[in-house]
C-alpha cells in the first residue's frame, strides 16, 4: 500500500525512481588505542591525506557549481575551516598524546567544537556550527567511507531520502546522480532548498517522516510542483505521474519555441508575465521561459546563504547591477531585505513567540537604518544600468513608506557628495500582504508608484493560519471568499487613481486563479521562472469579458469550494489539458 506525504514544494518538476537513504546523523567510531610510535605515524598520515581529500573534494564541487555563486562562497566557508590550524592541531595532538585513531580523534575533536558553538549566545556566530559539522563529517568520510562516497558511485540516478542534507552535501550533488530529493527538514530557504531549484532538481522539504517511511530501492515519486511525496506508488499513481511528468517536460522543451510569444488573452489583450528570483544569476534565464522583466527580487537570499556578505555594500551592488543590465530596458522590482517571519535573521537576533505577527520586513529595515542604508546605497548606484524599481515588504503605514522616501532622498544626496555615479530615485512600491493594508489602501497610493500583492501572506494574515504549521496549513486557501474579495478592493482602488499594481505571490501561477486575477483587473502577474509558460498558456485562452464576469461572480460566493468549482468548470471547457493536475486534485478531494 502506498503512502502519501506531502510538505513543501523547495523545486518544481516531478521525478519517479528508486530511493537513496542517506545517513547525515552523526558518525560514532569505536575508541581504538594504538601500540606503537609507527601506528601514531600512519594515523598522523591517514589524517593529513583525509585532509588533503577532502579539499580536493570541496575544490572539484565548486568548479562544477562555477555558475552557482551562492554555492561557490558556500564552499569556500568549508575550505577555510578545514585549513583552521587550530583544529588541525587539536587532532593531532590527540592522536599523539592519547595515542587513538584518526577517525576517533576527529570525532572527539568536531563534538568539543560543536558544544563551544552551541553555547555562543550570537545568532550568527551559532548558526555556523552547521558548516563545522559539515566538514567534520566530510573528513570522517574520508577516512571510513560513507553512504556519501556510495551516492558519488551510483551507476543510475536515485530519488535522494534524507532527514535532512548538509549545505555542501547539496551543493556537491549532480542532476546525473539525481532524480530528486525529500527531506524531513528544511524549508523554502534551506540550502537544500534554493541549491535544488539552481540546479532544477525536483524537491519537496518539511516531509517530518519520509526518511522513517522510506525503504532502499522502493519507487518514490516527488512532485515538486504540488509538495507530494508518494512512496510505494501503486499502478494508478505511477500512471498518473508518469503522464504528469512527461508533460511538464513536454512544457519544457517547448520553452524555447514559446519564449517570444508576448502573454496575451484570447482577445489579444497583453498581460505583462514577469518572473519572481532569488538570485541574480536567474536573470539569464528569464527570456528562455518566456518572461518579461522581473516582478519580485528577493534580495535576503544574498544575505540567508551567505550571512557574511550583509553588510557588503559592494556584494548587493554588483547583484542588482547585473539583473538590471541583463534585463535591460525591462522593469525589475527589487524588493528589499524582508526578513523575520520564516527568515532567519543571524544577526539581528530575536526571540518571539509570534515571529510572523512581530519584527519582519521593513520593520526591521527602519529600526536597523545602519543596514538599511547599505542596501538602498547599493540600490540606488545599480539603478543607473537599468530600469529598476524598489518594493517595500510588510507595509501596514504611509508614515514607513515616508520614511524611506527620506532616506532615499538623502543617500542621494550623500552619493552626490562622494561624487560617486547613481540612477534617479526609482519609483518605490509596497507590498500588500495583510488587512490592514488593503482596508487602509487609500492612505498608501498617495505615498506610492505601485502596488504588488503578495498573496501568501496575505492568505496566512487574513484568515489567520500560519501555512507552515502541521494543524491548520490545510486551511490555507488562497480561493476564500475573504482574501478574492481583498483583491479586488487593491485592484479597483488602483484603477481608480490609475496605479500600476500586480500580485507576485503563489496564487499568480495557480490555473485556476489566473481567470479570477485578470479578471479583477490586474496588471501584471509575476511567477517562479520554470512556471512562466504553464500561466502564459492559461492567459493564452481566457477571454477578458468572460474573466470579468467570473471574478465578479466569485465576490458573491460564499465559499472557496465554490469558487474553485465555478472557475475550474469554465477552465475545463476552454482547455483541459493544462490543469489535469487540477482536476485530478478537485476529484480527489470531493472522493474524500
Amino acid at each position: 500500500m502506498s503512502i502519501r506525504l506531502n510538505g513543501t514544494p523547495a523545486s518544481p518538476g516531478v521525478s519517479i525512481g528508486p530511493a537513496f537513504l542517506l545517513n547525515v546523523e552523526e558518525i560514532r567510531v569505536k575508541k581504538k588505542t594504538l601500540g606503537s610510535v609507527e601506528e601514531v605515524e600512519i594515523e598522523l598520515e591517514r589524517f593529513s591525506n583525509a585532509l588533503t581529500e577532502t579539499r580536493g573534494e570541496l575544490e572539484q564541487i565548486s568548479d562544477q557549481i562555477s555558475d552557482i555563486i551562492e554555492g561557490q562562497q558556500l564552499i569556500e566557508v568549508h575550505i577555510l575551516l578545514l585549513n583552521d590550524p587550530f583544529i588541525i592541531t587539536e587532532v593531532q595532538n590527540r592522536i599523539r598524546n592519547e595515542k587513538v585513531s584518526a577517525e576517533y580523534a576527529v570525532s572527539r575533536v568536531l563534538y568539543d567544537v560543536l558544544e563551544r558553538f552551541n553555547s555562543i549566545k550570537d545568532p550568527y556566530l551559532r548558526s555556523r556550527a552547521v558548516d563545522v559539522r559539515d566538514v567534520g563529517r566530510r573528513v570522517m568520510a574520508s577516512l571510513l567511507g560513507t553512504e556519501q562516497e556510495a551516492l558519488s558511485n551510483l551507476n543510475s540516478p536515485v530519488v535522494l531520502v534524507s532527514r535532512d542534507l548538509d549545505p555542501s552535501q547539496t551543493a556537491g550533488l549532480s542532476r546525473r546522480q539525481l532524480l530528486g530529493i525529500a527531506t524531513d527538514l528544511g524549508g523554502s530557504t534551506s540550502h537544500t532548498a534554493i541549491l535544488a531549484r539552481s540546479m532544477g532538481i525536483p524537491a519537496v522539504v518539511a516531509l517530518n517522516d519520509v526518511a522513517e517511511y522510506a525503504v532502499p530501492g522502493q519507487i518514490v515519486i516527488i512532485d515538486g510542483i504540488h509538495g507530494d511525496v508518494i512512496l510505494d506508488p501503486d499502478d494508478d499513481e505511477l500512471q498518473y505521474y508518469s503522464e504528469l511528468k512527461k508533460r511538464y517536460n513536454v512544457a519544457e522543451a517547448e520553452i524555447a519555441l514559446n519564449a517570444d510569444t508576448p502573454a496575451a488573452t484570447a482577445d489579444g489583450k497583453p498581460v505583462e508575465l514577469s518572473a519572481n528570483i532569488e538570485f541574480s544569476q536567474e536573470a539569464d534565464q528569464v527570456h528562455r521561459f518566456g518572461g518579461h522583466g522581473i516582478g519580485l527580487f528577493r534580495t535576503e537570499f544574498i544575505r540567508l546563504l551567505s550571512p557574511e556578505v550583509e553588510d557588503d555594500e559592494e556584494v548587493h551592488y554588483r547583484a542588482y547591477r547585473h539583473v538590471l543590465e541583463t534585463l535591460n530596458p525591462e522593469p525589475v522590482i527589487i524588493r528589499t531585505l524582508d526578513l523575520g517571519g520564516d527568515k532567519f535573521l543571524d544577526s539581528i537576533p530575536t526571540v518571539e513567540k509570534n515571529p510572523f505577527l512581530g519584527w519582519r520586513g521593513i520593520r526591521i529595515c527602519l529600526d536597523h537604518p545602519e543596514k538599511f542604508t547599505r542596501q538602498l546605497r547599493a540600490l540606488l548606484r545599480a539603478a543607473k544600468h537599468g530600469n529598476a524599481k524598489i518594493m517595500l515588504p510588510m507595509i501596514t503605514g504611509y508614515e514607513q513608506v515616508v520614511q524611506v522616501r527620506v532616506m532615499l532622498e538623502n543617500i542621494a544626496a550623500e552619493l552626490d557628495r562622494e561624487m560617486i555615479p547613481r540612477g534617479d530615485i526609482p519609483p518605490l512600491g509596497i507590498m500588500i500582504e495583510t488587512p490592514a493594508a488593503v482596508l487602509a489602501i487609500d492612505t498608501l497610493l498617495p505615498y506610492t508608484d505601485f502596488v504588488s500583492i503578495g498573496s501568501n501572506d496575505l492568505t496566512q494574515y487574513t484568515l489567520a493560519v500560519d501555512r507552515g504549521s502541521q494543524y491548520v496549513s490545510k486551511l490555507f486557501d488562497s480561493m476564500h471568499p475573504a482574501v478574492i474579495r481583498q483583491i479586488d478592493i487593491v485592484a479597483r482602488k488602483c484603477r481608480e487613481v490609475g496605479q500600476w499594481v500586480g500580485i507576485c505571490g503563489q496564487m499568480a501561477s495557480a490555473p485556476l486563479a489566473v481567470p479570477l486575477l485578470l479578471g479583477c483587473g490586474l496588471n501584471e502577474l509575476s511567477v517562479p521562472l520554470t512556471l512562466i509558460p504553464d500561466v502564459k498558456e492559461m492567459i493564452s485562452v481566457i477571454r477578458m469579458s468572460e474573466a470579468f464576469a467570473l471574478a465578479e461572480k466569485s465576490l458573491t460566493m460564499k465559499s472557496s469550494e465554490e469558487i474553485r468549482k465555478s472557475v475550474l468548470n469554465y477552465v475545463e471547457s476552454r482547455y483541459p489539458e493544462i490543469i489535469l493536475d487540477e482536476i485530478h486534485r478537485e476529484r480527489t478531494d470531493r472522493g474524500n
